[in-house]
């Protein structure tokens, strides 16, 4: 049954998602020029990019692996018992309250873009819809995508994560809860516990590495991706995004997915508006946080907190 869901995206009509990740660190990315594309280093305006991750799909309920997979979002029939958020189904009523919180802060968008997945589109569509500005096209790109993740595409999150800790030569208590602490010699933990001090000692870069070299099966039309692979279309499109914006102050809203946005906001060369290092949420960017990125003198820069949930609705 759970299969039935999954629509396994193929050439231009694949498709996007993210998976739950534990114990996240800022982790320092090879260095690179990308970040800073722009060719234009006297123009002075900034464009302000709200880069959203998807609301909650039903893969994401399933804890189900959902890189170029895609699934709908979840229609509002589960409450959110998590206090003090009002208690909303994080698909789609979520979402459209996002989009009125965002309204209220921005005022208007000018340009909305999404990943090409049904449930980036769908997010966008809800979050314009709070925000009343329904008339607002969507465009999609496919450079907005979560990251590939191969042969993993459509299985249990427990199955790739463990076998790239292993990759990594971790050891993992397959029989332990998934949250189990690791022993005194910092493994045999339950597979989240050892997850969690994977990315903690590898770092993000590292931790998808992994995962590409566990997952890519170009063989069998499956290849996978890392970080560096998902900056570099992420920076490409968000840059050609803020170009075309840049002639006048914008806000523009994109909607991606959850380890994309980490990727591009752990990137080369990558700070905040005030010269430091961006953090990274601990459980990953939830389902609808939102990271500002502000695109001035060709480069990029986060402002607050990466997946911020301050746009969520306030009891």
């Amino acid at each position: 049954m759970r299969r039935s869901l999954i629509r396994v995206a193929v050439a231009t009509a694949a498709i996007v998602a993210a998976t739950t990740l534990t114990g996240l660190s800022a982790t320092a990315a090879p260095t690179s020029d990308a970040v800073r594309a722009g060719n234009d280093k006297s123009d002075k305006k900034a464009v302000v990019i709200y880069l959203t991750r998807h609301g909650r799909t039903i893969l994401n309920q399933t804890d189900t692996v959902q890189g170029w997979a895609d699934s709908p979002l979840l229609v509002g029939t589960r409450p959110v018992a998590t206090a003090p958020v009002a208690k909303l189904d994080e698909g789609r009523p979520l979402a459209a309250a996002v989009g009125a919180r965002l309204k209220a802060t921005v005022g208007k968008f000018d340009a909305a873009y999404s990943g090409d997945g049904k449930r980036h589109f769908e997010t966008a569509t809800y979050l314009l819809q709070g925000a009343d500005q329904t008339r607002l096209a969507v465009t999609q790109d496919w450079r907005l995508r979560e990251m590939n993740f191969g042969r993993y595409e459509g299985k249990e999150n427990k199955e790739m994560w463990s076998a790239a800790v292993e990759h990594l030569g971790y050891t993992i208590d397959h029989d332990a809860a998934p949250t189990a602490p690791a022993d005194a010699t910092g493994q045999n933990g339950g597979w989240q516990t050892m997850q969690g001090i994977a990315i903690t000692q590898q770092g993000l870069y590292g931790m998808m590495a992994a995962i590409k070299a566990v997952a890519d099966a170009p063989q069998l039309g499956l290849p996978a991706e890392d970080c560096a692979d998902v900056n570099s279309r992420m920076t490409a499109a968000l840059t050609e995004i803020a170009t075309k914006a840049k002639k006048k102050d914008s806000a523009v809203l994109v909607v991606s997915s959850g380890i994309s946005i980490m990727c591009f906001a752990n990137g080369p060369d990558m700070r905040t508006v005030d010269g430091g290092t961006p953090g990274m949420p601990p459980a990953g960017v939830p389902n609808l946080g939102v990271t500002k990125v502000i695109f001035k003198d060709g480069g990029f820069r986060i402002d607050g907190a990466v997946g911020s949930k301050d746009y969520y609705p306030q009891p």
